[in-house]
């Protein structure tokens, strides 16, 4: 293990507010020195300071010529423009052409909604996920705990690592200008694709999913709670739920001819008619009624032990006494509070336990008697390369989470090598839209989107000389990213141990739900029971009924950026020592940090937050209201007094113009009923320009082919279409940041089985043709 912390060569100076402090905090764990400058009097100490503020150094700074000199000593300037005092990133980058400057605003800084105001809920609205959350008898719903700048915020980070692996070769630094409605946008996959590959747009569902008459329910109260179960279908899925019918089944809970069904076709034979849409309205209240009877623990470890797609919705409480986190000595301990820790597990450069936020200007004399040193490495020269070219990724991941992370990589310039064969297909190929609702292996629109740019090989991992092809391979790579269950690498001959032996310097990282220790780490599921086992599901949805969740598989996408960045630490660590190391990630390690905020709150006034629909702790009224046009809504903040005086003039509603945010909470429920009875004549496109123009939040809820469409997202290039050998063009969303300098990009989509087989073991493993015949004959390249 070594004595340096993973990312400590560098130091970021943290101008920025609420919105944006996850990114420091994200920054210091990884070892950073992060110098947080803060007004005179300081910020206001709340709960969301304390929880993103920890680990860092506090200076107090009154005048740009004060920021100027703490960013001439930083590697990184963070903003997100609430500092007054400011000077511009762009004549900080001109003082030292070593800086990377960093600036979070809610569309990014050029383009027509460049100067929109957002909160959280129009970031939402604004994201194409909104649309897709919540009941379809009543408006959508966002998440209660605030969720958008979060999503900035590990994107920043992640961006910033990014242009520091840029300035290792050309000495420069460089701007990133980041889009929190881009960032949300990613949490809204696979719904985005969905019109132009010719399907029906998502449907809205609480606790499910619809898929035409096909209602997929999750959400069942058990006995002393909520749980999830999935019910789905397919190669992989059908035979989990299988299990479960057998369980009933044995319980007596159901009858013969439910147990017979074929669970892998069921979806197919129910399309075809040869299964009347009743079996599975019948499957539905067998398994409602079934889970009535037993407890969140009952169902938890019959999950566990016959691996099923079952798990309980947590609250807050319940993530914060999780015997699985506690297990993992997951918890930083702090004022005799539980802080969220740290987001990955690494085995040389273990993280650091950070301890409470600090005063307002506790450092400031210490951090003005410091000097550092410039930074060395680059010929100060721009370099036609992009930022991660020369790393090799040796990709052993599947579904989204863990591959969506190495899709990052290869954006920037990576060698991602997608391993994976057509006897155990990957979910994305089978499931989540095909082009033109043809189910077929090569047509699946979020297989294309989520490994766009990587190589594909075909591989059968179950046949010896298939592995050893695996292992030549990690030979000649920097990163193996695996998302297997826990242990079924090492039983293969395949675990870090053996590979280190072939790689000393190896980098690998072990993605799923639980992690790769603790009581839970054989836990099965897909993002949407991650989302509910670190308490998202709760969180969502209307107070009078069950929890509705996040659109689809919500820790799927916040996840991808916290691994990213354990990997860029890794190599950065590995380029200045030769150590390489093993990372165990944890979904919900990681996603818990959305949440520590409320997870204080809980701590310090025992008051349980829970789904509370739409309405804001602070902001009044504070909604989704109908358009003109069915399924149509419009998104509404009112952050303060002027904000309502506008309102209520535009509704020509003057006399409510007085009341303060007080008076108007007492009355939320027939002011949002005013409101109604105004946006029900608007079409929320104009309506939401309208309200912009007199300084009020709102922004329409934009459906799937609006964002496709948004003219900021266009503005931004959101979306790029690549080439596919099999449907021609595919689509695929970028990162929501642009770096000033550094050029990334896809090129195609998701590759074919097996496209790039011969090419790597040709051109990168240098195998004669006699090999690759062997390979062929004992089964290998399947």
């Amino acid at each position: 293990m070594s004595d340096q912390a993973m990312w400590e060569a560098y130091r970021v100076l943290d101008l920025t507010g609420p919105n944006g402090w996850l990114a420091g905090f994200l920054l210091a764990q990884l070892g950073a020195d992060v110098v947080l400058a803060e007004p005179p009097g300081g910020h206001e100490r709340t709960s969301v300071f304390d929880a993103y503020n920890r680990g860092k150094r506090s200076v107090i700074a009154s005048s740009a010529d004060q920021i100027a000199q703490l960013a001439a000593d930083a590697d990184v300037v963070i903003t997100d423009h609430s500092f007054a005092a400011t000077p511009t990133m762009e004549s900080l980058r001109d003082a030292d052409p070593t800086l990377v400057t960093a600036s979070l605003t809610p569309f990014g800084e050029t383009g027509p909604k460049a100067d929109w105001k957002a909160t959280d809920l129009t970031l939402f609205a604004s994201s194409g996920q909104l649309i897709c959350t919540g009941d379809d008898d009543r408006p959508p719903v966002r998440i209660s705990v605030p969720q958008a700048w979060g999503h900035a915020s590990c994107n920043a980070s992640l961006a910033v690592m990014v242009a520091l692996e840029d300035r290792v070769h050309t000495g420069l630094g460089q701007h990133i200008d980041l889009s929190a409605q881009q960032a949300v946008a990613e949490t809204a996959v696979p719904a985005i694709y969905y019109g132009p590959a010719g399907l029906a747009p998502v449907e809205r569902m609480a606790g499910g999913v619809k898929f035409g008459p096909q209602v997929l329910r999750w959400v069942f109260p058990c006995a002393d709670g909520v749980v999830l179960c999935t019910i789905a279908f397919g190669e992989m899925i059908g035979p989990m739920l299988g299990r479960f019918v057998d369980w009933m089944h044995a319980e007596g809970a159901c009858d013969d001819s439910l147990r017979e069904h074929d669970w892998v076709d069921f979806a197919i034979h129910l399309m075809e008619g040869k299964i009347p849409i009743t079996e599975l309205e019948r499957l539905v209240s067998t398994i409602a009624d079934f889970v009535r009877t037993k407890t969140k623990a009952e169902l938890q470890q019959r999950a566990l032990d016959d691996v099923l797609l079952v798990c309980a919705a947590s609250d807050l409480n319940d993530v914060l006494t999780s015997p699985q986190l506690s297990a993992r000595g997951y918890w930083d301990e702090v004022d005799g509070e539980r802080h969220p820790g740290p987001f990955v597990k690494a085995t040389a450069t273990p993280l650091r336990r950070l301890d409470a936020a600090p005063t307002p200007g506790a450092h400031t004399e210490e951090v003005a008697a410091e000097t550092r040193s410039a930074p060395t490495g680059g010929s100060g020269a721009p370099v036609d390369r992009r930022p991660l070219e020369g790393v090799r990724v040796c990709d052993l991941s599947w579904v989204a989470a863990a591959p969506l992370a190495s899709k990052l990589l290869a954006h920037w310039g990576a060698e991602v090598i997608r391993i994976e064969s057509s006897v155990r297909p990957c979910l994305l190929r089978q499931a989540l839209g095909h082009i033109d609702d043809v189910p077929d292996q090569e047509t699946g629109i979020t297989w294309h989107a989520v490994n766009a740019n990587k190589k594909g090989v075909a591989l059968n991992l179950s046949i010896p000389e298939a592995r050893d092809v695996v292992r030549d391979l990690v030979a000649v790579s920097d990163i193996v990213l695996e998302s297997f269950t826990p242990g079924a690498l090492d039983r293969w001959g395949l675990g870090f141990e053996d590979l280190r032996q072939i790689k000393p310097d190896l980098i690998m990282a072990s993605s799923c739900v639980m992690g790769q220790t603790g009581p839970m780490r054989a836990f099965a599921g897909f993002g949407n029971l991650a989302a509910a086992v670190a308490g998202f599901f709760d969180i969502t949805g209307w107070p009078d009924r069950l929890p509705a969740g996040p659109y689809m598989a919500y820790t799927d996408y916040t996840s991808p950026r916290f691994t990213a960045m354990a990997l860029l630490g890794a190599l950065d660590h590995r380029r200045r020592t030769g150590e390489g190391q093993y990372l165990d990630f944890s979904q919900m390690e990681a996603s818990v940090h959305l949440l520590t905020p409320s997870l204080l709150d809980l701590q310090r006034t025992g008051e349980l937050l829970t789904r509370r629909g739409n309405d804001d702790a602070e902001m009044c009224p504070h909604g989704v209201y109908p358009g003109s046009a069915q399924d149509s809504w419009l998104a509404i903040a009112v952050e303060d007094d002027q904000q309502w005086r506008e309102l209520c003039g535009l509704m020509r509603r003057n006399d409510l113009a007085e009341l303060d945010v007080e008076a108007r909470r007492a009355r939320k429920d027939e002011l949002d009923e005013v409101i109604s009875e105004w946006t029900a004549a608007q079409h929320p496109a104009g309506a939401q320009v309208r309200l912009q123009v007199h300084g009020i939040a709102a922004h329409e809820v934009s459906n799937a082919g609006e964002v496709l469409t948004d003219p900021q997202l266009v503005h931004r290039g959101h979306f790029s279409w690549v080439p596919h050998p099999e449907i021609g063009q595919s689509l695929v969303d970028n990162p929501p940041y642009h770096l000033s300098r550094s050029s990334g990009g896809f090129e195609w989509g998701g590759p074919t089985y097996g496209q790039h087989t011969m090419e790597v073991f040709e051109e990168i493993l240098g195998y004669e043709p006699d090999r690759i015949a062997e390979l062929a004959i004992a089964g290998a390249l399947e």
